[in-house]
């Protein structure tokens, strides 16, 4: 995906899933049981998006209409097999007490409802998230969006998060935007969030840093532990002002400032990744491994012992 200094949307590369945006997935016959599909090899514009019809609103099962408009983007973000994108701000002349809110569009795969519609279908064309306009209050100001494997977090200009999508192996998908009120209800005010194969992160102007998901490789940065169901506090970047987030498959990263005498200390207190450092992870991963085994075996035994 590719936005113009015009905010025009550009796509190339796959389209199984109908991650371009073209109205198609490019399926076509290599023999006479084998399936292939097409892939764009240069950017091409993407002029055509979609919008449910009021009127035939049916809980997921809406009937889109082409929104006879020229529309142009601020931001976009790209999953596994999806895409999101955010309409550029613009000045409404009809309506001087309401500020415009932006549209957020998106298409694609639709498992767990990663695209927001409330339903697991893919989408052939940009398609506006309906309820963000209709049921859910955002406030005005600039929306930023990043994307997880298979989720979705928009962030609004006081610092609320929305989550939609799976992020977990467990537990239900969440199938529309919703307020992650863990943080929003203790007036935690997000700066900057982002997700990766099965973990979510948000940072606050507090200077705290929370994470919930599976890591088994330790991204989610709580040490032994591999897991949490709900946000959780990322101890050892705590009083840490964090510039920049980012997660990976099995990695996270993070910016941290270093402006002022409390942002110096803050960094002094992290651990340092030296020789001795990397030789302390790989002996807690070891003796993880081998309680994971452990139990694995005890189950097994006892299994055999039930059929016997």
């Amino acid at each position: 995906m590719a936005l113009s200094d015009q905010g025009q949307l550009y796509t190339t590369g796959s389209s199984e899933f109908g991650q371009l945006g073209n109205g198609e997935t490019g399926e076509y016959f290599v023999t006479a049981n084998k399936l292939a599909f097409a892939n764009e090899t240069v950017f091409t514009l993407r002029n055509r998006f979609m919008e449910a019809d009021p009127a035939q609103e049916m809980g997921g099962k809406d009937k889109l209409v082409p929104i006879q408009e020229d529309i142009r983007f601020q931001a976009i973000a790209c999953g596994k097999h999806h895409t999101i994108a955010v309409e550029a701000s613009y000045e409404n002349e009809d309506d001087d007490d309401e500020p415009p809110r932006p549209r957020v569009f998106s298409w694609g795969c639709g498992n767990y409802g990663v695209l927001g519609h409330g339903i697991q279908a893919d989408e052939y064309f940009p398609r506006e998230i309906s309820c963000l306009q209709t049921t859910v209050w955002l406030p005005p100001g600039p929306l930023s969006v990043t994307c997880g494997a298979q989720c979705c977090l928009l962030q609004t200009s006081n610092g609320h998060v929305y989550y939609w999508g799976k992020h977990r192996s467990v537990g239900e998908a969440t199938m529309k935007p919703m307020l992650v009120d863990a943080l929003a209800n203790n007036r935690h005010v997000v700066s900057h969030c982002a997700a990766g194969g099965q973990t979510v992160v948000c940072c606050t102007e507090n200077a705290q840093s929370v994470a919930w998901g599976q890591g088994p490789h330790g991204e989610l940065g709580f040490g032994a532990k591999k897991s949490s169901a709900k946000p959780d506090f990322v101890e050892a970047l705590t009083g840490c002002r964090i510039q920049d987030v980012a997660c990976g498959y099995g990695h996270t990263c993070y910016v941290v400032k270093d402006d002022d005498a409390e942002d110096k200390a803050a960094v002094k207190k992290l651990a340092v990744l030296d020789a001795s450092a990397k030789d302390e992870l790989e002996a807690i991963f070891a003796d993880s491994a081998a309680i994971a085994a452990a139990t694995a075996t005890k189950k097994k035994k006892a299994g055999k012992k039930k059929k016997g």
